[in-house]
């Protein structure tokens, strides 16, 4: 937990000095007077070299830094081995690559990456303790839960929302739950939330160290204490319905644009880096300019909050939604949200570390803003624009991810009001409807297009009739509690299964599954250790020694 949470801390930290460092180079070159052509030369090569390190690292290094990683961690926690993807160059090229890929400017956020490297801390930590005992004898079991509670840790460090976090793991990731492990899934998280919102307000200079408690920021920005009437409920339905539909287009039209990246650049190489630049170059360059649609100041830091949102990042841009008091203007909130929309659809799957929590609640958020502005004249309507932000942000990211319980927990969590924790549910659980009726969540999407077998709670049509039996291979190679050495070398030739069930003999019940590669390794440990296969063959095969533990404990 305190692994993912430091990680979590120097990812913030890195970004806010990067993003800082891009607005005072902006304002530098206003003051000294040059021209709006310098300054969009200077903003546009600084996020073209950010995307170029993200991209590079993705194309050139490691291709599994690539996205969010929440696919590939729903898998892992499902049993699906996929290689590579928990190791400790991947966390450090997802990590820096995901600095750079959000400060440059593209719609993507920091979120869902740290979910990735939540769980590859926890990964790294299951051989922390077994000195040169290595793969062979690290405990699946247990290496799976270490991954869930680190997914759920690094939701906890994301947000601040340690609670959101287990729910996490348990509604998206992990079908293996039980009491004992949900406790330490909210030890796990709770300690990933201390350090982060230790270092909240420290950081930010708001509030001085060690400070905890309500003083101490949230992500999103506390809301005032305000009402609701409950005839707004349906217009918050109302709500969860564009957001499922918004969410279904969206996935319907990344999916397509997904599978055109497959066939035509690649998961790495040269076409997956230029692409990245090129959607960079068209989209920074996008951004830069549609402030000044309407006439303006071109100094930044003297932008409306509406023209803000182009070149601000995600969280900041969700806190200006919730919490600014003045209206924004309709036209350009609106334009922005359609604007941002077709931008995430572009950025998504593109070769670069990006998650898509933030962009997601940003678009809905907007679009949830234009509708508040648009209603908060009516007699009937006692809700804020901004709080109608809020439930157009989860009503989108619903849609998009089908998240519900721990989505709406976290957004309670990160807003610190648990008094609109109705009308997140009411949202949230429409818009999952809704996009249901269309295509799977953006995430399983991803699943499919990487060929990954993953079984799921609720078979396909087409496996209804299907029986274990079928799938099968016969006959049954089964391995007993205790086996000789002659037995269990016939078996290993006789066939080419990766596993073998262990069953006790008397009654056939399964005790446990034994790698292949494990039964290799001991009997290669047996024959390196005097005495234990005895001198000559036969008695080799009929031995009934142990290897040692404290030589399993020296081997790798």
């Amino acid at each position: 937990g305190v692994g993912a949470a430091m990680v979590a801390v120097a990812i913030s930290f890195l970004l806010h000095v990067v993003d800082q460092a891009k607005f005072d180079i902006q304002d530098w070159l206003y003051l000294q007077g040059y021209n709006l052509w310098v300054r969009y030369l200077a903003w546009t090569s600084i996020c073209l070299a950010l995307s170029a390190i993200a991209a590079g690292i993705v194309c050139y290094v490691e291709p599994l830094a690539a996205g969010s990683g929440i696919p590939e961690i729903k898998c892992v926690l499902n049993g699906i081995d996929i290689p590579n993807v928990l190791r400790l160059r991947t966390l450090g090229c997802k990590a820096f690559g995901m600095v750079c890929s959000v400060a440059a400017g593209l719609p993507c956020g920091k979120e869902g990456p740290m979910i990735h490297s939540g769980a590859i801390v926890a990964a790294q930590a299951t051989g922390a303790s077994v000195g040169s005992l290595g793969k062979p004898y690290r405990l699946n079991t247990e290496t799976r839960d270490f991954v869930a509670a680190g997914a759920a840790a690094g939701v906890a460090a994301a947000f601040g929302a340690p609670i959101g976090g287990v729910l996490f793991a348990v509604e998206e990731g992990a079908s293996h739950m039980n009491p004992t492990i949900l406790v330490r899934l909210f030890v796990y998280a709770a300690m990933a939330a201390l350090p982060v919102r230790f270092f909240a307000g420290s950081l930010n200079g708001t509030t001085a160290w060690g400070t905890f408690g309500s003083d101490v920021p949230v992500e999103f920005g506390r809301f005032q204490d305000q009402n609701y009437k409950i005839w707004e409920l349906p217009l918050f339905a109302l709500m969860g319905i564009v957001g499922g539909l918004l969410g279904a287009l969206f996935n319907a039209a990344n999916k397509r644009l997904s599978r055109w990246r497959m066939r035509l650049v690649g998961s790495r190489g040269h076409l997956r880096f230029l692409e990245a630049l090129l959607v960079t170059a068209v989209i920074v360059s996008f951004n830069f300019f549609a402030p000044f649609v309407k006439s303006s100041p071109t100094r930044m830091k003297q932008f409306r909050p509406s023209q803000r949102l182009f070149v601000d990042i995600g969280g900041k841009a969700i806190r200006d939604l919730f919490h600014t008091e003045a209206n924004f203007d309709e036209g350009e909130l609106l334009f922005f949200a359609i604007v941002h929309f077709v931008q995430t659809t572009w950025t998504y799957g593109l070769g670069v570390p990006s998650g898509l929590f933030v962009p997601s609640l940003l678009g809905g958020a907007a679009f949830g803003r234009v509708l508040g502005q648009a209603v908060q004249h009516s007699e009937f309507i006692n809700t804020s624009p901004g709080v109608f932000a809020l439930i157009g942000a989860a009503a989108m990211m619903s849609g998009m991810g089908r998240i519900t319980i721990s989505l709406a927990v976290i957004l309670i969590e990160c807003t610190g009001e648990a008094e609109w924790g109705v009308p997140i549910f009411l949202a949230v659980m429409t818009a999952k409807g809704i996009g249901d009726l269309f295509n799977k969540s953006i995430y399983d999407i991803h699943r499919d297009l990487k060929h990954v077998p993953l079984r799921e709670h609720w078979a396909e049509k087409q496996l209804l009739s299907l029986q274990a039996s079928d799938c099968m291979a016969m006959p049954l190679v089964t391995v007993p509690c205790v086996a000789c050495v002659g037995e269990l070398v016939a078996m290993l030739e006789a066939c080419t299964h990766h596993a073998f069930p262990v069953v006790e003999p008397d009654n056939g019940r399964f005790v446990g599954m034994l790698e292949r590669n494990t039964l290799l390794h001991v009997l290669l440990l047996a024959r390196q250790q005097p005495g234990v296969l005895g001198s000559t063959p036969e008695e080799a095969a009929e031995s009934a020694a142990l290897v040692p533990f404290d030589a399993m404990l020296k081997n790798d």
